[in-house]
């Protein structure tokens, strides 16, 4: 009896719709809507949004998630913005519900910085730790989740082709999910970026590559004997993630799903597999071994490549004795993951 659990770098993010999300819950946002570059070093808009649940009564949502969608290119006559170097970076959490207390940034488990991609979801929260829940003593008892947001825009010398009072219009659209994939709400804003007069020198740019080989993209794990089932089993994809960085850096990874999945319906917790990547190159780097989760996980830190790239095994495993193993019902388990590398 063969078991496979299959193991992508990249692929859709596909989850089944039912109802059942609490019908009281409300979604909303505000957003101060404006913000002036002055120097070549970029600037940070504090709090430029918050997103807001509410509801009166009982709720209980898990696993929810929230989305940021550049709906068309940021255009100002001739000039066209790079959307990627706008992100948004969480600052805190703000509400009541009972119990309490409202819930963290971290407790959340809140990316630390998501950049726009055009017409694209980008899930600032890919899939929440904590449930949207609320039991209050008093019937009807209102709920208030804000989580706000920093609008960051990266410096550079992108910006130097700019027209001094250039005006660019970002249009914004927030969706929350629930944990079937429905839609709570959809807010909208169009965010004002103007170009000042910029000052300053341009800063040294940040340059970043990460590639998974080809041998890596299609991983797979095979439990296809006892031995696999009480000893553990492992893969390894020699070379399979290369980075390179001009500044010190992280490789983060994380799943795209909330479990792994069969297209027959049955799932398996993230958690039942292992990741470690193993240096190859032999400069000083530090390697973290992690269980897989749909929360981003730091894997490898390490300094300036000085223009090599860094080659790394990428070894998946699972545990002896997984009684979740054992138990699971043979089939073809799939999850994607998301490999990323960003300045420390």
């Amino acid at each position: 009896m063969n078991r496979w659990i299959w193991i992508t770098a990249i692929g859709m993010l596909l989850i089944n719709s039912r109802a059942g999300y609490a019908q009281n819950l409300r979604f909303s946002s505000w957003s101060n809507n404006y913000l002036q570059l002055t120097s070549y070093s970029g600037n940070t808009a504090a709090d430029a949004f918050t997103l807001r649940f509410e509801a009166n009564g009982d709720i209980d949502v898990p696993l929810w998630k929230i989305s940021v969608r550049l709906k068309q290119a940021i255009v100002s006559d001739s000039y066209v913005f790079p959307e990627t170097k706008i992100g948004f970076q969480p600052s805190a959490t703000t509400g009541q519900m009972e119990p309490g207390p409202v819930p963290t940034v971290t407790q959340i488990g809140i990316p630390g910085d998501s950049r726009l991609s055009q017409g694209q979801e980008v899930f600032i929260v890919p899939q929440s730790a904590v449930s949207l829940h609320h039991s209050p003593s008093a019937p009807n008892g209102y709920y208030d989740l804000q989580i706000r947001y920093n609008l960051v825009v990266e410096g550079g010398r992108y910006l130097s082709q700019f027209r001094s009072w250039t005006n660019f219009y970002i249009p914004l659209e927030f969706k929350a999910y629930d944990e079937h994939n429905n839609v709570i709400g959809i807010t909208e804003h169009t965010y004002q970026l103007q170009i000042g007069q910029l000052s300053g020198n341009f800063p040294s740019e940040e340059q970043f590559a990460i590639k998974v080989s080809a041998n890596a993209v299609n991983g797979t794990l095979n439990l296809s004997s006892l031995s696999d089932y009480v000893n553990g089993t492992r893969v390894e994809y020699e070379n399979g993630l290369s980075v390179k960085a001009n500044t010190g850096y992280q490789v983060v990874v994380r799943s795209l799903q909330p479990s792994f999945s069969s297209a027959s319906g049955n799932t398996l917790p993230l958690q039942t597999v292992s990741l470690l990547l193993q240096p190859v190159t032999g400069h000083a780097v530090s390697v973290f071994r992690i269980y897989l989760n749909a929360v981003s996980q730091m894997v490898v830190r390490g300094e300036d490549t000085q223009g090599n790239y860094e080659y790394f095994n990428i070894i998946y495993a699972t545990e002896p004795n997984d009684e979740t193993l054992v138990k699971a019902t043979p089939d073809l388990y799939i999850t994607t993951l998301q490999y990323e590398i960003i300045p420390l």
